[in-house]
């Protein structure tokens, strides 16, 4: 089974991808924007096409060393914040080519990457972890990012709202676990 959590910063990804890949006792895929971020490259609002394309080739890498998973980040993620950094109104660069191949990849079957796709709407307040940035526009223009991304490549999906408890009784109950 392959599952990823979807959504925009803070919306509790990281809590149910940690506590389902314990439950269901599957991997639990690292985080490629924290390792990319440890190299000392940009993130957020800062990231740079060679950022996204790091984090989406680390993305890559683990999905396909893994058969079964659970990811918090998944190329859902990628895809709406690199497209974010690749929008911003900033002189084009040759570099830029990089992200736009690399998407390229990423949204190849797309609909069928994951056997269960939860999406974690925006509920609680931001948490600072010093990666993140204390934005609340940035987060909701990331969520809105992340349903059109969903929608637009026909992605069954779930929404989990609520506490952590109903959020993992709604992903039992769709999983059949």
């Amino acid at each position: 089974m392959k599952v990823a959590f979807v959504g925009s910063f803070s919306t509790g990804k990281t809590t149910m991808a940690n506590l389902m890949a314990r439950e269901w006792d599957l991997p639990l895929l690292p985080e490629a924007a924290r390792e990319v971020a440890d190299l000392g490259f940009p993130l957020d609002m800062t990231a740079t096409a060679e950022t996204e394309t790091l984090i989406f080739l680390k993305t890559l890498r683990a999905e396909l060393t893994h058969p079964t998973f659970v990811a918090d980040r998944s190329f859902f993620d990628v895809l709406c914040y690199a497209d974010w950094v690749m929008e911003q109104d900033r002189p084009a660069r040759k570099e830029d080519h990089l992200w736009l191949e690399a998407r390229e990849i990423a949204t190849l079957d797309l609909r069928a990457r994951y056997d269960h796709v939860f999406y974690l709407p925006v509920e609680f307040p931001i948490v600072l972890d010093g990666l993140r940035p204390d934005d609340t526009a940035f987060q909701a223009d990331i969520d809105r990012r992340m349903v059109a991304l969903l929608e637009a490549n026909d992605v069954e999906y779930h929404t989990l709202t609520g506490t952590v408890e109903e959020r993992r009784q709604a992903a039992n109950k769709l999983t059949g676990r």
